[in-house]
């Protein structure tokens, strides 16, 4: 794990100040992933977020390791959002997942049996990429962000909570609707007090209403109440939707 060669994975980061392009091998891979759990370790983390007095730290100790190397920090950030990317694939789909070990002599996924491999692979083909793979530095990036990535699967993303907001506004009208259709279907129970609500007028005048009046009247009636339902909506859904985005200002201050 200490040899230093160029990685199956290296891909050039962000340049530096003079141009230069950087490739990572699995030796720098490993400084730079001790260098985070480190400043983890030693409280340079806030909330999930390295600080930006870590991110110093981290180059500074690259720097020293490779003074040959042009390392930065926009070079640390990117391969380091590039690892784990990589990891988060392979974590999210062996987590929890039965008939597999981690086997932290060949740094590698291991099954029960072959029969286990192929069902896996046959439901999930990605995992294919995984079965003759060593993931390096495994455990290292599990101290790192397997915590994050088990949050993140009972916590909503700022996308997810729009949805979830767009679809209270579906039910909310919906219900406005229902409530509407159930009053004409008991037109027995509430018509008759439409009827009342919305002819008083008429009554003061002793007027003798036909057959389509009383229904246009009731027609109006109900459409009265289909407002203040449609108003009484809006008020609740602004109120929502002010909450929501407040939500999703707090959860992207920390992404």
């Amino acid at each position: 794990m200490g040899r230093k060669r160029s990685s199956s994975s290296s891909t050039p980061t962000a340049s530096g100040g003079k141009g230069e392009s950087l490739v990572w091998s699995e030796a720098m891979d490993e400084v730079l992933i001790n260098a985070f759990v480190h400043q983890q370790d030693i409280g340079n983390r806030v909330n999930g977020t390295f600080t930006t007095h870590a991110y110093e730290n981290i180059v500074n100790e690259l720097k020293v390791a490779y003074p040959d190397k042009p390392i930065d920090k926009a070079k640390v950030m990117n391969r380091m959002k590039y690892i784990k990317k990589g990891f988060g694939a392979c974590y999210d789909l062996f987590r929890n997942l039965g008939g597999f070990s981690w086997s932290s002599a060949t740094n590698m996924w291991s099954a029960d049996s072959d029969d286990v491999w192929n069902k896996l692979i046959k439901s999930h083909p990605e995992a294919a990429n995984w079965r003759n793979k060593p993931i390096m530095h495994y455990k290292s990036l599990e101290n790192l962000y397997g915590q994050d990535r088990a949050n993140g699967e009972n916590a909503e993303t700022p996308s997810e909570i729009r949805q979830r907001l767009a679809q209270q506004i579906d039910d909310t009208e919906s219900e406005s609707i229902a409530a509407i259709d159930r009053m004409v279907a008991n037109n027995e129970a509430t018509l008759g007090d439409l009827y009342n609500e919305n002819t008083s007028s008429l009554d003061g005048k002793k007027q003798k209403l036909t057959r389509d009046e009383v229904q246009a009247e009731i027609i109006k009636g109900i459409q009265g109440v289909a407002e203040a339902i449609v108003k009484s909506t809006e008020v609740l859904v602004n109120a929502q939707y002010s909450q929501t985005e407040q939500l999703v200002k707090a959860q992207s201050s920390h992404t």
